[in-house]
């Protein structure tokens, strides 16, 4: 896909960055992805509470259009949304403006890196980053988050990753070519990239291949790990190893006494999509996704898919591959 002024080409291993403000952008981004259920929020607050955390300070590490935020903002007294890329803070400054008027909530510019260098020490008492850790330095940002934990506090990190057709009829068939349209749209960018960016789509990957177990818990620093997965026989990342010039590579760093649980539930945050609902959730895995020329290969898969969908308007029920790590301050 050719890539437009709008789009951060710059060797960076910052690659989901978009640098203009494009509200439809943002708004096609919530349709196409996943709604976060009330009883996976519940999940993790009944989390917090059984080691008695409180509900004063919560922090959602990179906001985007801070949908997070807003959920924590009902059960916390205040909330921090930072962000490392400017333009996402402006579009979650729009769309929670009366929780910034009423001084509920703060937008913060840092990476979750750095962010202990905004709070003093041992003063949140939960921290989420969802959607954002195969973007982030793991090890640098759990000692910050860490730092800035109260005792008791309540670190959750959740992904969802490479959408999966339900319907065990559709699945042999469509999730191949699902496979190979996001194989395709993404090649050009990773093989392209620099080797800052190279760097950062390998961590990214393995990350995702290895369900989140490449994060380290000390127990010195954290207890009471939690690591829940949905439907982890079917692939996480985005992008397969056919996207890639490098090798995939999956670790863990689970420790004994951890609890590590394995859901199956093809019904878990159930979407309803038709060709163009696939369509949609492409363009936007990548902000650079929207932008350019397509590629005809990729329609010809489209055209392919939307056959083995049933048809014109034919709608089938994805589901996806989730992780949810929770761990609690020492």
């Amino acid at each position: 896909m050719a890539s437009s002024d709008n789009i951060a080409t710059e060797d960076t291993p910052n690659f989901f960055k978009r640098t203009d403000y494009n509200e439809d952008y943002w708004t096609n981004y919530l349709a196409a992805r996943p709604d976060y259920s009330p009883s996976f929020y519940n999940s993790i607050y009944s989390y917090h509470q059984s080691h008695s955390g409180q509900f004063s300070t919560a922090h959602d590490i990179a906001t985007g259009p801070g949908q997070v935020a807003f959920e924590l903002s009902t059960h916390f007294d205040h909330v921090t949304a930072s962000d490392v890329n400017t333009t996402h803070l402006d579009i979650a400054a729009r769309r929670l403006n009366p929780l910034l008027s009423s001084q509920k909530l703060n937008l913060l510019h840092s990476s979750a890196e750095d962010i202990d260098s905004h709070h003093p020490p041992s003063s949140l008492d939960m921290i989420t980053a969802a959607e954002c850790f195969p973007l982030i330095d793991a090890s640098k940002a759990l000692s910050a988050f860490s730092k800035i934990l109260k005792s008791n506090g309540t670190l959750a990190i959740w992904f969802y990753g490479r959408p999966i057709f339900a319907e065990p009829e559709y699945q042999t068939s469509c999730q191949p070519l699902l496979g190979s349209i996001l194989d395709r749209s993404f090649a050009p960018i990773i093989k392209n990239s620099g080797p800052q960016a190279q760097a950062a789509w390998k961590r990214a990957t393995d990350r995702m291949a290895s369900f989140f177990d490449d994060l380290d818990f000390p127990p010195t620093e954290w207890e009471n790990v939690e690591r829940w997965k949905w439907n982890s026989d079917f692939p996480m990342p985005f992008n397969g190893p056919a996207a890639c010039d490098f090798a995939v590579e999956m670790s863990s760093k689970v420790r004994e006494g951890e609890r590590v649980e394995e859901v199956q539930d093809m019904g878990f945050w159930e979407r309803s999509w038709n060709l163009a609902g696939v369509r949609r959730f492409v363009s936007v895995n990548l902000p650079s996704f929207d932008e350019g020329e397509k590629d005809p290969g990729v329609e010809g898969l489209y055209k392919e898919l939307g056959e083995e969908m049933g048809g014109e308007g034919a709608v089938r029920k994805i589901t996806w591959p989730v992780v949810l790590v929770l761990a609690r301050r020492v």
